[in-house]
């Protein structure tokens, strides 16, 4: 009983042998590719060819442009003439360039520049010619570099950090904005560069490198204070 058992094994075993050669040996069937021509394509019915093929939307390398923007200028009274100023910065466009197709990538934006039409007056001192576009009759006084001048903070401007020096001026900035040239009668050539509590309105505190005892003799004055459109000739500050 036990030597049929062997034997069934053993001629079961020989049956699948010979089925996994028949099947190794059967031909497997054989694909036939064919590629079909760009100009057929665009023939049947004005279907576009495929990408890669040629004229396909990857035959040409595709590039980016640039498409400048446009331009608007409008009149603006309260800046000086011969002045220019950015209102809105205009960006440049892209598009995608294909062969002769081209696809917006991004629309350009168009830029705003204001024009200055105010009218332009000039200060001739000493043989000096200053630009101004205004005038003002305004309170002036005087401080140094002392501490009970300036504080803690030290005797450096509020605009730009830098040492206080003859020709810087404290303002308030929503009557005269910092960094403004000036000139004030009596003073000379300046520059909006500090603020201090004490400073609002029409008022301008006047920087000078002296004593405590001329600081405290200028007192109070008023002086005309011309607002210049060009920065005073020969002025460093």
């Amino acid at each position: 009983m036990q030597r049929r058992v062997y034997l069934a094994s053993f001629f079961g075993i020989l049956s699948l042998g010979a089925a996994f050669l028949q099947a190794a040996a059967t031909p497997r069937p054989t694909y036939a590719y064919t590629t079909v021509p760009a100009a057929q394509l665009q023939a049947i019915g004005g279907i576009p060819p495929w990408p890669w093929l040629p004229s396909g939307v990857t035959w040409n390398r595709g590039n980016f442009q640039a498409v400048p923007y446009a331009v608007n200028t409008v009149n603006d009274a309260s800046l000086p003439q011969g002045q220019r100023m950015v209102i809105t910065p205009g960006t440049e466009g892209t598009v995608l360039a294909i062969g002769s197709t081209k696809a917006t990538v991004s629309s350009p934006a168009p830029a705003t520049i204001a024009k200055g039409t105010a009218v332009v007056h000039t200060l001739s001192v000493n043989g000096v010619t200053y630009r101004y576009d205004r005038v003002m009759t305004m309170m002036t006084t005087a401080y140094n570099a002392s501490f009970a001048m300036n504080g803690p903070s030290g005797a450096v401007a509020a605009w730009n950090g830098k040492p206080l020096k003859p020709g810087d001026v404290a303002v308030d900035p929503s009557v005269i904005p910092l960094g403004t040239y000036l000139y004030i009668d009596g003073y000379g050539p300046a520059r909006a560069v500090d603020t201090g509590s004490a400073i609002w309105g029409e008022h301008v505190d006047l920087f000078f490198n002296e004593s405590a005892l001329k600081i405290a003799l200028y007192g109070i004055q008023f002086h005309k204070v011309y607002v210049l459109t060009t920065p005073p000739p020969g002025f460093t500050g």
